[in-house]
């Protein structure tokens, strides 16, 4: 009797119950499909490119969480989270009638502990929807929203996110940040004691938290139960597989996560990589020994007051970054270590010479053996000077690359066009906020600024064939247009100048400068700021600078001295790739290039009198190549040695002497160099017309520039200079029509300027003749 009432008030019971649920579940079922992700905020995961953590960083609500697909959820964790909470889960629609009667009859009617109905469908929606199911009515709710979920997802899109909303304890929710955090690794990477342990912390991630001594033990109580129950479901035929489960677990705090490359994840940030998984190529072995050995050679040099370091290290043919340090010490204050020496804008100093030579061998300025002279030179107001301060007269163009001559480089500078240099900076993305004018002819010295990640990808570009890209950090590069801004051509050559570059000779150094061939070079900012130092070796581009973010000067920055040194010591760490080195200093077949002999005193074609020759590269069509005549056979008397006026054998003998232009001979005289000259004329000679070998060239002033008069006398004058062929004993300057003055070979005329548009023309007394259009303000 009594139960035959008590299963009736039940069957009422329940049947309310459905009734209550009906409605709203009516309204729900009929609603459109949710999102399941809507409000969902991610933290940032950053991995190397070996897959280790390189940080984790909190989501906007200071909570841990990931998004994870199913499929990189490892499958012990699924059953095992399937078995502790939810057997059912793939034959039920959402409520498990069964679970929720006997939750009913043992916690209503017969007034027992409660016990848990909920489906993992039932989890799902009280966490996706926010829902406070501690009252009766809350869990009508919860219930209904199950069948909602159920009505527009599949059962593995349900426990996809679930695992994705679950609570890990504390701020973590997700599987994923809560695999990351407590056993250092990927979910699909767990094995089964921590796909177990994992299991049982969401039904109560307040006690069972390993973030607390307490939590972890009963966390580990838990797990053994959940054991237990796995060996009955899923016996193993493995030996020893019960005491293996046994074993305890080494769990990580927060405070364990990785914390590498700061400065690297800080930038990705900044570009707006700051929700999800991001897999990047960074090289955790090369980053952590660079970081060491930056370290250590900073200790070693502290003695000269070097206290602060930035690297890049990027593979070239990818531009995939390897390694990012962007100070010695995040965690410095003393050096501002947060601020990221790698994106950080500073003077390169003479680092961006090497672009001013490439744009000259484009243009068909130079080639890599074409004679420079470097020589005090006068630009309207500006007068360039070397770093060591003194001039070494004639020099060849790789050479003047590889010393880091100033004057030889600003000269190039004044040459190029179309582009020149300025513009051809912008095009390279390197930020010039002022214009052209602005800079003037400092730009080649340093007279402006970038980051070191824009140094490194015009260098990268000298190894790919002119081309320039920007930088890529992902795992799997993402694919771009390479911006041809240099002549493949040029962009070898300019290399090759490089790679010629004398390197350090110091102890552990000895086997790399001996063998692995390195294109590099140094700069050095104004005051000795920053020191500078890039090479490509390989695959790679690496870029090293030395100095303090406060701007504060020090004598020992200079580039090649402070860091230099590192440079090469960072190349040391890099794996071999023997035909990567090939392949960069190999000129392809494709290439317009060719190598011939050079007169090696004149860099030029040699004529017959040219004594030695060496092989010297040449752009066909481009360079500026022609038969030397700077050594001329001269006839003269055999009993006097005075010169002939013809060559009468056997009276006279011929004899090479060198006929060097005005400016060369000159240089060589300054440089205390002595050129033994041709002997005097015997006899006055008559009826010879003697010609110019050499036509004039007006070296001062530049027809690219507009000259502006200063407000003195002095401010006004504009120096006229030429270089005469080496038989010229006088030349005469003209401007329009007036007639200005004579000089000698190597002698200065100054002109008092004055406002307007001029032909400016010079004529040597072999009857050379130069003309120029000068614009002065």
């Amino acid at each position: 009797m009594q139960y035959g009432m008590l299963k009736k008030w039940l069957g009422k019971g329940l049947a309310g119950v459905v009734v209550i649920l009906l409605l709203p579940a009516l309204v729900l079922l009929l609603s459109p499909k949710p999102a399941l992700y809507s409000q969902y905020l991610q933290s940032s995961a950053y991995f190397a490119a070996n897959g280790d953590l390189l940080s984790l960083r909190l989501a906007a609500d200071q909570r841990y969480r990931l998004q994870l697909p199913l499929a990189d959820i490892a499958p012990a964790l699924q059953q095992a989270t399937l078995l502790y909470e939810d057997r059912q889960f793939y034959n039920h629609f959402g409520v498990d009638i069964s679970a929720v009667g006997r939750a009913f009859w043992q916690g209503v009617v017969k007034g027992g502990r409660r016990q848990g109905a909920s489906t993992l469908s039932m989890q799902l929606a009280r966490l996706r929807f926010n829902l406070n199911t501690s009252s009766f009515s809350g869990k009508l709710q919860q219930l209904a929203y199950a069948l909602y979920l159920e009505r527009h997802f599949s059962k593995d899109e349900i426990l996809e996110a679930y695992f994705n909303y679950a609570p890990y304890g504390g701020n973590i929710e997700g599987v994923a940040a809560a695999s990351l955090i407590y056993f250092g690794k990927e979910a699909q990477r767990l094995t089964l004691g921590e796909a177990l342990a994992l299991s049982v912390i969401p039904q109560n991630p307040n006690q069972r938290s390993p973030l607390s001594t307490k939590g972890e033990q009963q966390l580990e109580l838990a797990r053994q139960r959940l054991a237990v129950l796995w060996l009955q479901y899923y016996p193993s035929a493995e030996p020893g597989a019960a005491q293996r489960l046994s074993l305890p677990l080494k769990f990580y705090q927060r405070a364990d996560l990785a914390y590498a490359a700061p400065h690297f994840i800080n930038q990705l940030q900044a570009q707006g990589q700051t929700q999800g998984r991001f897999y990047t190529s960074l090289q955790p072995h090369l980053q952590q020994r660079m970081q060491q050995l930056v370290t250590a050679y900073l200790r070693r040099n502290a003695d000269k007051g070097f206290s602060n370091a930035s690297v890049l290290l990027v593979k070239r043919s990818t531009m995939q970054v390897q390694a990012w340090i962007g100070s010695a010490d995040f965690y410095n204050t003393a050096i501002s270590g947060q601020v990221d020496g790698v994106t950080a804008l500073r003077s390169p100093g003479s680092a961006l010479k090497p672009f001013v030579y490439a744009l000259a061998l484009q243009q068909g300025v130079i080639h890599p053996q074409s004679l420079l002279t470097d020589l005090p030179r006068r630009y309207g107001s500006f007068n360039p000077e070397n770093f060591d301060r003194q001039f070494v007269g004639p020099v060849n163009a790789t050479e003047a690359l590889i010393n880091s001559r100033n004057v030889p480089a600003v000269q190039l500078q004044a040459s190029l066009t179309k582009p020149d240099f300025y513009h051809w900076l912008k095009q390279a993305q390197v930020p010039l906020s002022y214009n052209a004018e602005h800079y003037g002819l400092a730009l080649v010295l340093g007279g402006m600024e970038l980051s070191m990640q824009q140094l490194v990808q015009l260098y990268a570009m000298l190894g790919n064939g002119g081309n320039w890209q920007a930088l890529q950090w992902q795992a799997e590069p993402a694919a771009a247009a390479p911006q041809p801004l240099l002549s493949a051509e040029a962009a070898f050559l300019t290399l090759d100048m490089l790679r010629q570059h004398a390197k350090p000779q110091a102890g552990l150094l000895s086997e790399l400068t001996d063998s692995t061939p390195v294109a590099w070079k140094t700069g050095t900012s104004y005051a000795f700021r920053d020191a500078w130092s890039i090479a490509l070796s390989g695959d790679y581009v690496l870029a090293v600078w030395l100095g303090n973010f406060d701007g504060s000067s020090n004598p020992n920055l200079v580039g090649r001295t402070a860091a230099g040194p590192l440079l090469f010591e960072l190349l040391a760490l890099l794996p071999r790739d023997r035909q990567a080195e090939q392949s960069l200093f190999t000129a392809g077949s494709k290439l317009n290039l060719k190598q011939v002999a050079l007169c090696s005193r004149s860099g030029e074609l040699p004529n017959k009198y040219c004594p030695q020759t060496r092989p010297g590269w040449f752009i066909p069509g481009v360079s500026p190549i022609k038969v030397s005549d700077v050594h001329r056979a001269v006839p003269v008397y055999t009993d006097t040695g005075l010169r002939a006026c013809n060559h009468q054998p056997p009276q006279t003998a011929l004899k090479v002497f060198e006929f060097w232009p005005s400016d060369i001979a000159r240089a060589y005289q300054l440089s205390g160099i002595v050129l033994t000259p041709p002997p005097a004329y015997q006899h006055a000679c008559t009826g010879l017309s003697p010609s110019s070998q050499q036509a004039p060239q007006i070296r001062s002033p530049q027809q690219a520039l507009t000259y502006q008069l200063g407000k003195t006398a002095e401010q006004q004058k504009i120096a006229l200079q030429a270089s005469f062929d080496g038989a010229v004993t006088k030349a005469h300057w003209f401007i329009d029509s007036r007639y200005l003055g004579s000089v000698t070979p190597g002698e200065t005329l100054f002109w008092q300027g004055e406002a307007g548009e001029f032909q400016l023309r010079v004529v040597d007394d072999l009857g050379g003749v130069a003309s120029l259009r000068l614009r002065v303000q």
